[in-house]
Order: C-alpha cells, then sequence, then structure tokens
C-alpha cells in the first residue's frame, strides 16, 4: 500500500510538472507583448531606457531561460526518476520565484523625476495585477510554488503602496486582500488538480490489473482448452483401445458358452460374461460423463419413428425382467420424433436399467404417447422408491442410496447421465417416488412437424 501511495504522489508530481512546462510558451510570448506594449506609455512619463532595461531585461532572460530548461525537459518527462522529478520541480519553484520576485521590483524600479506621484505607481500596479493572474493559471498545479511567488510579487507591491501617504494604505490593504482570495482560489484549483490525476492513476492502476486479470484469464482457459483437448483425446483413444479388447473378450465368452461346456465351467463362464458386461457398462457410463463434462458432446438430432427403436428396447429388457422375474409392459406409438436416437436410446436405457435392477417384484413399463405436438415418455417402477430428501441427490453423480443398494452392482452414474441428456434434448424430465411403492419418470420428445 505504501508503494502504491508513493508512486501515486510520483504521477502527481510529474503531471503537475507537464502543466507548469507547456504553458512556458505562452508565458515567453506574453511577455514579451506585454513589455512592448507597457515601454511606450513607461517611456512617456520620462523613465529612462536604463531603469527600463534595469527590470525588463533579467525578466526576459528569466522567462527564456525557463522555457528553455523547459522544451528540454518535456521531451524526456516520463522517463524522469523520482529524483529527476524532484530536481526539475526545485528548479521551475526557483525560477518561477525569482521571476515574480523581478516583476514586482518593477514599482521601485520603474520612476520618473517628473511624472505624477500616482499614475507611475498605478500602471506598475495594473501590470501586477495584469501579471498575477497569469501566475495563477501557470502555477494552480503548484501551490506551495503559487504561495511563495505570489507572496513576493503582491507583498514588494504592497509594501510600496503601505509606505504611500493618503490613499496608498487603501491600495496596499487590498492588495493584501486580492492575494489572499487568490491563495484561497489556486489553493482549491490545486486539490482538483491533485484529486483529478490521482483519479485517473487509480482508473489507470484499474485498468492495468483487469488487463493482467484477463490475459490471465485467458492464459487459463488456453491451458484448460489444452488440458480439455488431451482428455477429449484420451477418451476417444480409450474408447477404442479397451472397448476392443472387451468385445473380443465378450466373444470368445460367448463362442465357450456355446460350446456345451461342463456346467461347473458354464457357471464360471456365465459369472465371467455378467462381469464383462458390467465392466462395459461402467466404462460406457464413465465415457458418457467424460463427453458431457469435456464439452465435446453434441446432440446430433435425425428424424425417426419410435416403432423400430421400441423393438430395440423390447428386446433388450423382456429378456432383463423375465431372469428378475418382473411383468415387463411396452406400449409405443410408432411416431415419427425429432430429437438425438442415441441419447434418447442411453436415457431409456439408463431409466429401465435402473426400475429393473431396484424393483424386487410387480412390473417394469414403458409407455409412448402422443399428446398434441409431443411424445410422452413414461418409465414406471413397482420397485423401492425413493424417500422425499433423496429426490434430487440421486441426480448427482457416484450417489447410491444405502435402502437401494443391491450389493455393489450399481455405479451411481445413470440417474447424473440421464439428468445430463435431458439437459441437452430439453425433454423437461421429472420424477415422483413413493417410498416402498415404486418411481415413475416422465419426459416429452417433440413430434417431427412434417411428419404429423
Amino acid at each position: 500500500m505504501l508503494q502504491t501511495g508513493q508512486h501515486a504522489e510520483t504521477v502527481v508530481l510529474r503531471e503537475s510538472i507537464r502543466a507548469r512546462i507547456v504553458v512556458a510558451p505562452v508565458s515567453i510570448f506574453s511577455t514579451f507583448l506585454a513589455i512592448l506594449l507597457f515601454i511606450p506609455f513607461i517611456v512617456s512619463q520620462g523613465v529612462t531606457y536604463s531603469r527600463i532595461a534595469l527590470w525588463a531585461v533579467p525578466i526576459i532572460v528569466l522567462v527564456l531561460a525557463r522555457g528553455d530548461f523547459s522544451r528540454r525537459i518535456r521531451k524526456r518527462l516520463d522517463t524522469l526518476s523520482v529524483h529527476g522529478l524532484t530536481r526539475t520541480d526545485r528548479i521551475l519553484r526557483i525560477s518561477s520565484i525569482v521571476n515574480q520576485a523581478m516583476v514586482g521590483l518593477g514599482i521601485w524600479i520603474i520612476q520618473s523625476p517628473t511624472a505624477d506621484t500616482f499614475i507611475l505607481p498605478l500602471f506598475m500596479t495594473l501590470i501586477v495585477v495584469i501579471w498575477s493572474i497569469g501566475v495563477m493559471s501557470n502555477l494552480f498545479s503548484d501551490f506551495p510554488s503559487f504561495v511563495i511567488s505570489i507572496s513576493i510579487l503582491i507583498g514588494e507591491v504592497a509594501g510600496f503602496w503601505l509606505i504611500q501617504p493618503e490613499i496608498g494604505v487603501s491600495i496596499g490593504v487590498s492588495m493584501l486582500l486580492a492575494m489572499t482570495l487568490m491563495v484561497l482560489l489556486v489553493r482549491r484549483g490545486s486539490h482538483i488538480f491533485h484529486d483529478s490525476v490521482l483519479m485517473r492513476f487509480e482508473k489507470d492502476q484499474l485498468l492495468e490489473k483487469l488487463e493482467t486479470e484477463q490475459q490471465n484469464t485467458r492464459q487459463a482457459l488456453l491451458k484448460a482448452q489444452a488440458a480439455n483437448d488431451a482428455k477429449t483425446y484420451f477418451m476417444a483413444a480409450a474408447s477404442h483401445d479397451i472397448k476392443q479388447p472387451l468385445y473380443a473378450l465378450s466373444i470368445l465368452t460367448d463362442t465357450l458358452l456355446m460350446s456345451d461346456p461342463p456346467k461347473s465351467i458354464a457357471a464360471i463362464l456365465q459369472n465371467q460374461r455378467d462381469s464383462i458386461d458390467q465392466m462395459s457398462d461402467h466404462f460406457d457410463a464413465l465415457m458418457d460423463i467424460g463427453r458431457f463434462q469435456g464439452g465435446s458432446f453434441e446432440p446430433s438430432l435425425s428424424v425417426f419413428y419410435l416403432g423400430e427403436f421400441s423393438r430395440r428396447i423390447d428386446a433388450e429388457f423382456a429378456q432383463l425382467c423375465a431372469k428378475r422375474g418382473l411383468a415387463w409392459q411396452l406400449a409405443v406409438e410408432d411416431v415419427a420424433v425429432r430429437t438425438d436416437a442415441n441419447l434418447l436410446l442411453r436415457l431409456l436405457r439408463n431409466l429401465l436399467a435402473n426400475a429393473v435392477q431396484y424393483t424386487d417384484h410387480g412390473e417394469v413399463r414403458c409407455s409412448a404417447t402422443a399428446v398434441e405436438d409431443r411424445v410422452e415418455f413414461i418409465v414406471a417402477d413397482t420397485g423401492r422408491g425413493i424417500a422425499p430428501e433423496h429426490l434430487k441427490t440421486v441426480f448427482e453423480q457416484f450417489v447410491r442410496l444405502e435402502n437401494n443398494g443391491t450389493g455393489g452392482a450399481g455405479r451411481g452414474l445413470g440417474l447424473s447421465i440421464v439428468e445430463k441428456i435431458d439437459t441437452a434434448l430439453d425433454l423437461g424430465l421429472q420424477m415422483t417416488s413413493t417410498l416402498g411403492e415404486g418411481t415413475q419418470f416422465t419426459f416429452h420428445v417433440p413430434i417431427a412437424r412434417e411428419h404429423k
């Protein structure tokens, strides 16, 4: 925090110097113009050229020197160190003080024995007042310089009038009051300048920080994308390299089972075949989760009829229900729908597999009925059901309810995949369940318009 504060003050100092040196060319021009305009009147009042030169030449030299210094500093201001900025500030401050002191001395130097007692001093006072306005505009960014400079400039003139008789005291006091008002105005302007520079500094800092954070975010996204690409590549490679041996192993096991082995060997082979099926299911579930999480999974919409689709479901689950001693009911209208056939099949398989797995007696049924412009699918069972407090958690990955356990056969991924497919296809999946009575899932698939 301290370093940030020091840096902010350095920025303020740099901008203060910039504000002072940028007006140097204007100051040079206005100084020459003023002296050229003032000299004819001063000469007309009987002031000698030597006195004019004694006053004007140092002012001109000082203004030219300040202008040359400002020009050289302006070229390298942004590269100056803190020490260089402090030195430049000191030089500008000293030159300003000396310059105002020389201007204020004019009321003492520019005198003439033939001129009116008040005319020439009043004219020089007018010059100082006009000059003071210029000093205000030039030094509003550097309050300390202004206070010292204006005190010397006005003080010299006020001092002259305060020792004069009659109206002189009033003029001197008026000059001091005017000086006080100028100090108050410049003080406020200096605060505004300081605050505006700090606001701009803070804005630049925030923008710089934002840019850094954006760069970090972009780099993180690139790394995440690279990791995701690697994951996608791995999943694709794993799908080929692992599924192929599993498929070959299942064929080999089926071949051995068909060779009429002894009962003891047949039981072992059947257990092996069941284990291969479970392993294949586990792998398919993990692959599905990986594709969904990797963002590489996009629905492939197509139009197809549910008749052939339902026959694939019937061939698979009629046999499973028979093995479990469950009644199997399938009623699907042969309607053309528009959705991702593979995803829909995967969703139904997961729901029906869960229904068969967690139903000990009774039935499992699946129906698809056209309702207006959509087909309503219902998958229901008379199984163990789900307690109300678990209705949401069952859709989380690797969640398996204790009261629904089947000796470790479940993976805790089926309903998680179902939920992701439901989101991808916008099916509006709903679940109702009563503990001890069964569970029902309902979702809707759009009918293909061209086949209505």
